[in-house]
């Protein structure tokens, strides 16, 4: 049998003020009712920006609205509060400076961890206090179990550490690559590892852009003249087997040296590669390269306009 029954929170909404108020530079909550008079709350986990002081109060009649003249039944410099001993039907906090408060989450469970203790050990409060520690490392387990699964999927906002590893993705791990991305993508990029598309799908997760791929014999059963066939030898890698990746105008060069670094895993063993970046108007050996895939027309032929002052213009 669980220690606990399935735990009860209050979650803050994005916006505090609507949670509660902000007075003098502290931030007061609103009364958050409980199940039942004598209840005893469980945690109190605050995200801040920094260190706070918090006070809570809380009592077994309806919800008194101010808390002046209340005394605390807890008083803490902690972000994280245990509150076994904070009792009462109605609870509510306050946190200075109020500032520093980003969101908060208040919990209390359905069935105390001393409900499993033979009865003559449940009026002890003392080890009830000692026993709500366990407990409430008991329930961050299972919250951290209760997340596991999600944890093993390579879209997670919170894989595993070693997931990348586990994945064949440690290599791709580097500073300058985008390491989310790449794991998102690890199942996909080891399967098409060697073949055109993992080259494309790689080269558009690090550099955000699409490369085109040329390989030799592309170019050398095209290009006939001698002259443009050395020229291309030269742009494409030399005589040796290979593969050019052309990569459009505005590719940032600290991407193409990230990409550089995990290119080998994705080339065919051997295979020597050449990364090009075009630029908008660049001359190479007699090629000008407009912009990937740009193609220039022909101009139209001149024809006659008739005379103007003995002269003939051409329109």
């Amino acid at each position: 049998m669980k220690m606990e029954q399935t735990l009860r929170r209050y979650r803050s909404d994005w916006d505090l003020t609507q949670c509660g108020q902000f007075e003098n530079g502290i931030y007061l909550s609103r009364w958050y009712p409980g199940l039942r008079a004598g209840m005893e709350w469980l945690r109190l986990s605050l995200e801040v920006s920094g260190q706070v002081f918090v006070r809570v109060y809380a009592t077994d009649g309806p919800s008194p609205g101010p808390i002046c003249g209340m005394e605390p039944a807890l008083v803490r410099t902690a972000a994280d509060l245990l509150l076994y001993g904070v009792t009462g039907l109605s609870l509510c906090f306050t946190v200075e400076p109020g500032d520093a408060l980003k969101s908060y989450e208040l919990a209390f469970p359905g069935l105390s961890i001393d409900s499993m203790l033979p009865a003559v050990m449940q009026g002890d409060h003392t080890l009830r206090k000692l026993l709500g520690v366990f407990q409430s490392l008991y329930m961050d387990v299972n919250r951290e179990l209760s997340a596991f699964p999600e944890r093993l999927s390579p879209e997670s906002p919170n894989p595993l550490p070693d997931l990348h590893r586990w994945l064949g993705a440690s290599s791709w791990m580097e500073p300058g690559l985008p390491e989310r991305e790449l794991l998102a993508a690890a199942i996909e990029l080891n399967r098409l590892r060697g073949t055109k598309k993992g080259l494309r799908l790689l080269s558009r997760l690090v550099t955000g852009q699409t490369c085109e791929i040329v390989e030799q014999f592309q170019w050398e059963n095209q290009i006939r003249p001698a002259r443009e066939r050395d020229s291309c030898k030269r742009l494409y890698g030399g005589g040796q087997p290979g593969v050019t990746l052309l990569f459009p105008a505005g590719t940032p060069a600290e991407k193409l040296s990230a990409l550089k670094g995990v290119l080998e895993d994705f080339i065919p063993l051997g295979l020597p590669y050449t990364a090009v970046r075009l630029e908008d108007t660049a001359t190479l050996d007699g090629h000008s390269y407009l912009d990937s895939g740009a193609e220039t027309a022909d101009p139209p032929p001149a024809r006659l306009d008739g005379p103007w002052d003995s002269q003939w213009i051409l329109e």
